[in-house]
């Protein structure tokens, strides 16, 4: 299967609007929709592509597309505390082996965070990656997946307080679910109705950013439900050709760099803002510090380890082999 541009461009979206909402400390509240982009894709991409692999070739290729990148950095911070770079910043081996192994717990705040804290996302897609590869030893994986994390989610109505339970049934496993939808009701559709879906879904979460809802208990439909129809419309513009490729190709090759983008850039950010001296230029150099240190990351790092993970025999295909999105 062919990889999905405007797919890509959406990561790139997504890492932008978690960027922009640290930048702003938090004001501007849509950012945050990013994450829920994320776990759209994700959905999508499994729903697409995940059924044609093994159990076993389905975690190890997620795994090592996930885990390095992520443990070098939980590890590049760490050792930076050590040094005395970072301020109230503290570590022991049972967090580090906790975040190590996506296990959601408790930090000394009280916080349902990993040392490195953008890692909490990790948690619920390496949740999901585990889901979807025990449906895989079923006859019908996107349905058995998707009734298991609806189970999950449910299972979390009666109130646990283990913060493993309490993440690992959040509302927001209901989008993993209906990116696995949208994979299956994939339709040529008129570019017009597209188009409408797009401007509808960007009008939605526009929205949020000025009414500053509280997301708690209403995330996954205030800003789930309009990201699903930013990614069905962005597909079916190019299913039918009206995608503006040429125009977004820097968002395309973006979106390449979307997961280191996502990992360093509040690393970046802290690193600037040391620099009282910037004044208004804060921003702007934030910005372009980021964005370089993410395909940075991306050409010297990302990429070796994703190029050396796709030779292990871990992620051969035992099945017919097919094109990654």
């Amino acid at each position: 299967m062919k990889k999905l541009r405007s797919v890509q461009s959406l990561r790139a979206i997504a890492a932008l609007l978690v960027l922009f909402y640290h930048l702003s400390d938090g004001a501007f509240d849509a950012g945050g929709a990013g994450i829920d982009i994320f776990f759209l894709i994700s959905g999508f991409i499994m729903g697409t592509v995940g059924t044609r692999e093994t159990p076993r070739v389905f975690l190890a290729r997620r795994l090592l597309r996930i885990a390095p990148l992520y443990w070098l950095v939980t590890f590049a911070v760490c050792g930076a505390s050590v040094f005395g770079l970072l301020s109230n910043f503290s570590f022991d081996a049972r967090r580090i082996i906790l975040s190590m192994l996506f296990i959601p717990h408790f930090d000394p705040g009280g916080h349902i965070w990993p040392l490195f804290v953008p890692g909490w996302t990790l948690n619920l897609e390496m949740l999901f990656y585990a889901v979807f590869a025990a449906a895989l030893f079923t006859t019908r994986p996107i349905v058995v997946a998707s009734l298991l994390l609806c189970a999950l989610v449910a299972l979390g109505l009666y109130g646990w307080q283990a913060p493993a339970v309490i993440q690992w049934t959040t509302p927001m496993l209901l989008e993993f679910v209906l990116g696995l939808g949208i994979s299956q009701l994939r339709k040529p559709i008129p570019a017009g109705v597209a188009l409408i879906g797009l401007a509808g879904s960007v009008v939605l979460l526009a929205a949020t950013a000025v009414a500053h809802i509280d997301m708690t208990p209403y995330r996954i439909i205030v800003w789930g439900l309009p990201a699903g129809l930013l990614l069905a419309s962005c597909i079916a513009l190019e299913d039918c050709g009206r995608w503006p490729a040429r125009l977004l190709s820097p968002l395309e090759k973006l979106g390449d760099a979307s997961y280191s983008l996502y990992l360093t850039h509040g690393i970046v950010l802290a690193a600037v803002l040391k620099f009282d001296r910037l004044g208004h230029m804060n921003a702007i150099v934030s910005i372009v510090a980021a964005l370089a240190i993410a395909e940075v990351c991306y050409l010297l790092v990302e990429r070796p380890i994703n190029r050396l993970a796709s030779k292990s025999s871990w992620t051969k295909l035992e099945r017919p082999k097919s094109q990654d999105l």
